[in-house]
């Protein structure tokens, strides 16, 4: 009888570890991670107090907040208004993870070296997909170009620090630099000839850069493509936030809510509504800076590669 007793109470103390030890587990599991740190424009809507941030929207904070949702990670996003850096400022800022610990902008070597990519292009890969705004009296130029060199016959408006500079300088292009706060009125003045946009930003830039600078135009016809990714990329010293955003990203593009939202959402949506991918006339050049890892996550998950 006794050794039946103790081999009850046996049972149950191994019992009571093991839940223990699955609690401790999903305790592990659950625990907070630090907040995810994204700088925002200290002119924007919700750094001057015009919107709460439940209310703010865009694209790519949109779908990281889906992101955050799907990964079920216990952690929540601060955005921290600043003076908004350029791109080579938000490199130098990351790699501390002092004030902010995640950025998206588009990807090349040095940035992947540096920083944690996650590799899920956020607008599937129509970055690369480049039209074209311009002033309407270049129109008729522009439809007579069908080859590269008739296209490189034409100057290039950039921001300061876009990888995209590189690309096309490496491919023989002539491009002009610019604040991209100031680009569309460059153009506007005839600073340079041609304003390359993303396919999925195109439409809705415009429509409020034309009414700053009156008389430019988008070209529905021409196109140029390189394979560039724009990602989230993450603090090297912030692994976890990596993981669970990379993670989310997966199951958004997996169960298709990712394609949902850039096809719904009121900054790309003008793009895919009013231009079509199969009337452009697209000319290719190819991207050195790019990692092996990206041009495979273009082929993974862009709808263009």
């Amino acid at each position: 009888m006794a050794n039946a007793r103790m081999l009850v109470v046996f049972v149950i103390s191994v019992l009571f570890g093991a839940i223990g030890t699955h609690a401790q587990t999903d305790q592990i599991k659950t625990s907070a991670l630090p907040d995810i740190r994204v700088p925002m424009d200290a002119l924007s809507k919700f750094c001057k107090g015009r919107v709460s941030w439940e209310d703010y929207s865009e694209y790519h904070m949109d779908l990281l907040r889906l992101a955050v949702r799907l990964s079920n990670a216990n952690t929540k996003i601060t955005p921290v208004c600043m003076d908004y850096p350029t791109e080579a400022r938000r490199i130098s800022m990351l790699q501390t993870g002092d004030q902010i610990n995640t950025v998206f902008f588009g990807a090349n070597n040095e940035r992947e070296e540096k920083l944690l990519a996650a590799y899920v292009p956020i607008y599937l890969g129509t970055t690369g997909l480049r039209l074209f705004m311009l002033r309407a009296q270049s129109i008729d130029a522009l439809d007579s170009v069908r080859t590269l060199d008739d296209l490189r016959t034409f100057s290039m408006g950039q921001g300061l620090g876009w990888p995209d500079s590189e690309i096309l300088i490496n491919n023989g292009f002539n491009v002009i630099l610019g604040r991209y706060k100031t680009l569309h009125r460059m153009l506007s003045a005839e600073r340079f000839d041609l304003y390359p946009r993303a396919y999925w930003q195109i439409a809705g830039e415009w429509s409020w850069m034309h009414e700053q600078a009156p008389g430019i135009v988008i070209h529905p016809g021409i196109a140029l493509y390189y394979p560039l990714p724009i990602y989230f990329f993450v603090s090297p010293n912030y692994p976890e936030l990596h993981e669970a955003i990379e993670t989310g990203l997966k199951r958004a593009h997996s169960n298709g809510m990712m394609l949902d939202l850039i096809r719904s959402h009121f900054q790309t949506a003008p793009s895919f509504n009013q231009i079509s991918l199969s009337d452009l006339h697209v000319l290719r050049i190819p991207n050195s800076q790019l990692s092996a890892r990206s041009h495979e996550a273009l082929r993974t998950y862009g709808l263009l590669d």
